[in-house]
């Protein structure tokens, strides 16, 4: 696929970069492992075999899609978020405290930030970016307090100039303000600033991204090219300015 040299790039992190569901699986699998509790009951609904803690990943994995939808549109707090997706799971397999919910929650939020896999081709993207002179930034709508931890323990925060947390931007993705606020740091552009600046700076600039909606669709509004990384077959609500199943290498 040819695609033209951009010099600002805008990337999302989870399921882009950061592989977030198999490193999610893992950390998950070894709290549960070291919870003789949580481990018997799923056990007892799931069998003993190899496979019981994935079934209870692909429970959970619905529910946590379910929650962060309602994060995304306001309807559910970050504080909530953190362990009532882990209490809905657990729920399933007969065990409703809420304790021992919240208590998970947090240790899996410290485990995450010690997974370090990442997605096919991700640290050959990023030093392509590098090597053609380009600019990036982490665009996402994770947790700050682990967002930047997982930069550092996968070993690629050395590439980004800046990275833009939604908590911090004060929206999320697919608002356009948060698009705005990196494309500023990158530029060196003020949005509110001359028209004509504003606008090259903007036609510089390209998002990578996974999600058709936060990702694709809310770089579209905001009025910037974008590259759907659709690694699971997920049609777009629109059309993308590129498309693949692969992160793309850009050539200097």
């Amino acid at each position: 696929m040819n695609i033209r040299p951009y010099r600002y790039y805008l990337i999302d992190l989870d399921r882009t970069l950061w592989d977030f569901d198999r490193n999610s699986e893992h950390a998950i699998g070894l709290l549960i492992s070291r919870t003789p509790e949580l481990l018997r009951a799923v056990q007892e609904k799931e069998g003993c075999g190899e496979d019981s803690l994935h079934r209870f990943f692909m429970r959970y994995d619905v529910l946590n899609h379910r929650l962060w939808a309602m994060y995304e549109s306001g309807k559910m707090t970050k504080e909530d978020l953190r362990w009532k997706r882990f209490h809905e799971a657990f729920r399933w397999y007969g065990i409703e405290d809420e304790a021992l919910s919240r208590n998970f929650g947090e240790q899996y939020l410290e485990q995450m930030v010690h997974e370090t896999a990442l997605m096919p081709g991700a640290r050959e993207m990023l030093e392509s970016i590098r090597k053609a002179g380009g600019r990036m930034a982490i665009l996402s709508n994770g947790f700050k307090e682990v967002q930047y931890r997982k930069l550092r323990g996968a070993g690629i925060n050395g590439y980004f100039q800046t990275v833009v947390v939604s908590e911090e931007a004060g929206c999320l993705k697919p608002r356009p303000g948060i698009f705005a606020r990196a494309v500023e740091v990158l530029s060196g552009m003020d949005r509110n600033g001359d028209p004509e600046r504003w606008r090259e700076a903007k036609s510089l600039s390209l998002m990578i991204g996974d999600d058709p909606v936060n990702d694709i669709l809310g770089a579209q509004v905001f009025g910037i090219d974008q590259y759907y990384f659709n690694h699971k077959g997920t049609k777009s609500l629109s059309r993308p300015t590129y498309e693949a199943a692969e992160l793309p290498v850009f050539l200097p």
